[in-house]
């Protein structure tokens, strides 16, 4: 009676070891913890969104070009590819919120803040897409908290940045969808 026991519960737990060793159970680590170096747009993606920019400067190109160089902490050359877009390009409200984030990034709060709140205002008045309506409310309301702080660079002062931030979270904002 005891041999049976013993060998079934072996089998359960050589079937327990193989689950934990080959099987599904995994976390993938860019799940789970913020964008590393190795997420990041590779030097060949970045070829490739520059020289998309440089074939044809619509909102796309130019946003996704300067997304990937805000991503990689380059803010400076993200805030030259905004400065280089046609004026068209430029006055979009997606575009908006991506050079305030540029100017955040750079030290440059209170002109970030300008940024937003015009991106905002144009939302209001042309009708955007949901998506860049929700962008500028909360790049609003988080860059009022780092001005009303004294933030001026966040990476001097990272602990007031985050707290900024929560307090921009705490204030809950209605946004009428169209």
């Amino acid at each position: 009676m005891r041999v049976p026991f013993l060998v079934v519960n072996g089998l359960v737990l050589g079937a327990i070891g193989w689950m934990a060793a080959f099987g599904g159970m995994e976390v993938r680590a860019t799940q789970v913890l913020p964008q590393t170096q190795a997420s990041l747009a590779s030097v060949a993606e970045l070829d490739r969104l520059e020289a998309a920019a440089a074939r044809r400067s619509d909102a796309s190109s130019v946003s996704a070009l300067a997304g990937a160089y805000l991503d990689r902490d380059q803010p400076g050359l993200a805030t030259a590819v905004l400065e280089r877009a046609p004026r068209a390009v430029r006055e979009r409200p997606e575009i908006g919120a991506l050079e305030a984030r540029a100017l955040f990034h750079r030290g440059r709060a209170r002109e970030a803040l300008a940024v937003a709140r015009s991106a905002s205002d144009a939302c209001e008045a042309s009708g955007c897409a949901a998506w860049v309506v929700a962008t500028t409310t909360r790049q609003v309301a988080f860059l009022e908290q780092v001005v009303a702080a004294g933030i001026e660079d966040p990476q001097a002062n990272p602990s007031a940045t985050r707290a900024a931030y929560e307090r921009s979270t705490h204030e809950v904002r209605l946004v009428a969808m169209r």
